[in-house]
């Protein structure tokens, strides 16, 4: 979790792409290390998680002044004002090494960074927002708590695409693409050929299940072992029926389906999807089929087949990465940048783009965050910044 503190100060060159290598970073891989000072009462204290990119100085882990928190979840409470009881205060230490002694209801500073990933590992939030990713598999570093997400909420933020998340199953595309992707139906019912994270998605959520990869053996034999991973079809037949009996799906609509199939790929085409006639051609006996994270089991010749995803929604934000409230105003000083905005994404996602995330709307919000004037457009990468 990370709530960066970036000074309105002059910014030379070399410092403010010191900051925005850093917000990019820490988008993907956020903490900050908070040391809390000694109360006269217990109370909750602001903490973070420790990050392989920053580390405490090594004075602070002798000094009975200090007490290092870690492991704990950072508070709403600590973008604006820390509360942690009566005589209580902070010390924060920022990525520059630089502490400052933080007083109970002082502001904290007036550039704040949030990039502490989505909420995929917190299901009371799962079960409120995109119910629809409960007991799938989680794909995260087991930190994705949505606590930046609350935190913004908490300082008056509004959130986008709540609902929206990716979901992925274990498939070999370059086997899928040559085959019939049929539902519990025994019917196709998208292009083989498209993105896979569009045909996951579908068959997870918009199909019943089980959804099955149909091909024939010279399908098999086409793929190049480096890409098959040494995995062999769940069930073989001589004759479609029987495959379908194997797969637990309807014979005469698997077959049905077989023979329209066949009868636009000996044209060369496909009539129902679309396919580009690269991947087009007749499926011969004898077939095969593969199971998928929709309705199959959870691991399959060894590797693991269960649907797994992730959250896209998030904070809302603008172009320079400012948290806007509920009204589309910005929030003064609050930014984010990462998967804890709604960032790029709709219905779908595309590998690798959470990267574009973190790391494009990481240098705007530290930019931000920094009092950088944006002049990006005039090819200046640093901007100016105010005296």
């Amino acid at each position: 979790m990370f709530a960066h503190r970036l000074l309105r100060r002059p910014v030379t060159r070399a410092q403010a792409v010191t900051e925005v290598v850093l917000a990019a970073l820490l988008a993907a891989q956020p903490a900050i290390w908070i040391w809390t000072l000694n109360s006269s009462r217990p109370a909750p204290a602001p903490t973070a998680l420790a990050s392989p990119v920053l580390s405490p100085p090594a004075s602070a882990a002798a000094d009975p002044f200090f007490r290092l928190a870690s492991q704990a979840p950072l508070t709403a409470h600590t973008l604006y004002a820390v509360r942690t009881g009566a005589g209580g205060g902070a010390i924060v230490a920022g990525p520059d090494g630089v502490q400052r002694a933080v007083a109970v209801g002082e502001t904290v500073s007036e550039g704040v960074v949030l990039a502490a990933g989505g909420f995929v590992d917190n299901d009371r939030m799962l079960e409120q927002w995109a119910p629809q990713q409960l007991g799938k598999d989680k794909v995260s570093d087991g930190r994705d708590d949505g606590s930046g997400i609350e935190m913004g909420i908490e300082a008056g933020a509004a959130v986008r695409r709540m609902h929206q998340t990716e979901t992925a199953m274990l498939v070999i595309p370059r086997l899928v693409v040559g085959a019939m992707l049929v539902d519990g139906d025994g019917q196709r019912f998208i292009n083989e050929e498209v993105y896979p994270g569009l045909y996951c998605h579908a068959a997870v959520y918009h199909r019943r299940p089980p959804v099955w990869v149909i091909i024939d053996e010279k399908g098999i034999e086409d793929v190049p072992e480096s890409e098959l991973w040494g995995m062999q079809p769940m069930h073989a037949a001589e004759t479609i029926e029987e495959l379908a009996a194997d797969c637990g799906l309807p014979a005469d609509a698997l077959a049905d389906q077989l023979r329209r199939y066949n009868a636009g790929a000996e044209r060369g085409e496909d009539p129902q999807f679309g396919k580009n006639a690269r991947w087009v051609r007749p499926l011969e006996p004898p077939f095969g089929a593969y199971p998928t994270g929709a309705g199959g089991p959870d691991t399959f010749n060894g590797l693991p087949l269960k649907a797994q995803g992730f959250t896209l929604g998030g904070l809302h934000t603008d172009l320079g990465s400012r948290v806007l409230d509920r009204a589309g105003e910005a929030i003064p000083g609050l930014f984010a940048a990462g998967r804890c905005t709604h960032g790029l994404h709709g219905d779908g996602y595309i590998s690798g783009t959470s990267l574009g995330d973190g790391s494009f709307f990481g240098r705007r919000a530290g930019r931000g965050a920094a009092g950088v004037t944006d002049t990006v457009a005039a090819g200046d990468v640093t901007g100016s910044a105010p005296a």
